[in-house]
C-alpha cells in the first residue's frame, strides 16, 4: 500500500489461533541441518518440478498490490532468525523453520539459527501481550482469538528497502489452559514465519494455514504452492543491508 508524502512505510500483520489445535509435526522428509543453517533437498532442475500440483495461489503481495512484493533472494541465504531464549519459543521457531523448508521443492530457502539478535534479518519475541500498534502501520489483518496471537512488523523507505529486521511477536490472551497455549504458541509462531519469508497476505480459506485464524499447524497445499510461486516471483521489496 503506497501513502502518499510518506517516506518510511509500515507493514504488520496480526494473528489469532483458536483454543484447539491439532499437533505440530516437527520435521518432514527432506529437511536437513548442514553448517547450522536448515534446507530442503531438491529432486528436480525444471521450473515445473517446483511447484505442488492441483493447488491454488491465494496472493503473496502486501495489500494486495503487486508493486509490493518482498521474498528473499538467493544471495541473502541462509536467512538469520534470532528466537528468545523464553519457554519453548526456540524449539518452536526450529520446528517451525522445518515446516516452512519442506514447503520448497527446489531448496529456495534456508534457515539459520543465531544466538547474536544483533546478526539476525529476523527476530522473534514471545511477550506478556502484544506491542501497541503505532498510528501510520499498514495492517494486514488484527483479529486474535482463542489462546494467544501473533503479529509480524517491518518498515520500508522509499526505496522499497526493509528498514531493519522484521520482527514477531506471539503473546497469550489470557486462557488458563496450558495445553491450548502451548499449541496455539506452535500454531501462531509457524503461521507469522510464514509472513516473515514474504507471504505479506492472508489466504481466505480456513482451511490453510496463512487464514486469519489458521486450524492447522503446517502449511495445506495452498499454502505451499503459494510459497513456491512466491519464490519464484521477482521481488520490489529488498531485504536491509546484512550485518556481517
Amino acid at each position: 500500500m503506497r501513502v502518499p508524502g510518506v517516506r518510511a512505510r509500515s507493514l504488520r500483520s496480526a494473528t489469532g489461533l483458536p483454543q484447539a489445535a491439532a499437533g505440530l509435526r516437527l520435521a518432514a522428509a527432506g529437511a536437513a541441518l548442514a553448517g547450522g543453517a536448515l534446507l530442503v533437498a531438491c529432486d528436480g532442475t525444471g521450473p515445473n518440478t517446483c511447484y505442488d500440483s492441483n493447488a491454488f495461489s491465494y496472493g503473496f503481495a502486501l495489500g494486495g498490490d503487486s508493486t509490493l512484493v518482498f521474498r528473499w533472494p538467493a544471495d541473502r541465504m541462509p536467512i538469520r532468525y534470532y528466537a528468545e531464549p523464553t519457554g519453548a519459543l526456540r524449539s518452536n521457531v526450529r520446528a517451525s523453520l522445518t515446516t516452512w523448508a519442506n514447503a520448497f521443492l527446489c531448496q529456495e530457502a534456508s534457515f539459520q539459527p543465531v544466538t547474536d539478535s544483533s546478526r539476525a534479518e529476523v527476530i522473534v519475541r514471545q511477550v506478556p501481550i502484544l506491542p501497541p500498534m503505532a498510528a501510520g502501520r499498514v495492517v494486514l489483518a488484527a483479529d486474535s482469538v482463542g489462546a494467544c496471537g501473533g503479529r509480524t512488523d517491518g518498515s520500508f523507505d522509499s526505496t522499497n528497502t526493509l528498514t531493519g529486521p522484521l520482527r514477531t511477536y506471539v503473546a497469550p490472551l489470557g486462557v488458563g489452559d496450558t495445553a491450548a497455549l502451548a499449541a496455539c504458541y506452535r500454531m501462531v509462531t509457524t503461521h507469522e514465519l510464514g509472513h516473515t519469508l514474504g507471504l505479506f497476505a492472508h489466504s481466505r480459506n480456513a482451511a490453510d494455514l496463512m487464514y486469519p485464524t489458521p486450524r492447522r499447524s503446517t502449511p495445506s497445499p495452498d499454502d505451499r504452492y503459494t510459497l513456491q510461486r512466491l519464490y519464484h516471483t521477482t521481488p520490489t521489496i529488498r531485504p536491509a543491508p546484512r550485518v556481517p
